[in-house]
């Protein structure tokens, strides 16, 4: 963390948190008669992994009627009415007709109704099926693996002849 303070380090240094540490170092510092302003300092980062969520939209489902026609057949029996005309000959000139006097000439016209059924096509809107559409909310776990990088420090001791004029106060063990 620092050099230059001097002191030792043992297992309950190791053991302080780093609000401890923080503290400890300040002690020391004035102990030995170095102000914070006096002291040259090197911040040490490291990164930490902060895994957070966010909504995004994955895709849309989209579902529209479509109209297709299909031809239809059916058979029907129909009823309709026809006329047989049968024709007879009087025999010996003589009828009933002859006795009532019938003259020629007269405006005589028989009509005969006749009827017919017929097909009647309608079409009918009948309600098949419905289709209900609803969201539903899935829950996973995913596994989050990344590369998390720290800051250490090294002394470099090559300019120096002895150990004896750097003296590494070590909080965690660590440089």
């Amino acid at each position: 963390m620092l050099e230059n303070l001097g002191g030792s380090h043992n297992r309950n240094d190791r053991d302080l948190g780093r609000r401890d540490r923080d503290a400890l170092v300040r002690e020391r510092m004035q102990a030995q008669g170095i102000s914070e302003e006096e002291a040259t300092r090197i911040v040490l980062s490291e990164e930490q992994l902060a895994v957070g969520k966010r909504e995004v939209q994955t895709g849309e489902v989209g579902i529209h009627k479509r109209v297709e026609t299909e031809h239809a057949h059916a058979d029907v029996a129909l009823r309709h009415e026809e006329v047989d005309i049968e024709r007879r000959p009087i025999a010996g000139g003589y009828s009933a007709a002859g006795a009532t006097g019938a003259t020629i000439g007269g405006d005589e016209e028989i009509r005969v109704q006749l009827h017919a059924e017929e097909a009647v096509v309608e079409k009918r809107v009948v309600p098949t099926e419905e289709i209900l559409v609803r969201k539903r909310e899935v829950v996973e776990n995913e596994s989050i693996d990344t590369e998390l990088r720290r800051e250490h420090a090294e002394v470099d001791r090559t300019n120096v002849s002895t150990d004896r004029g750097v003296r590494d106060d070590r909080l965690d063990g660590r440089m």
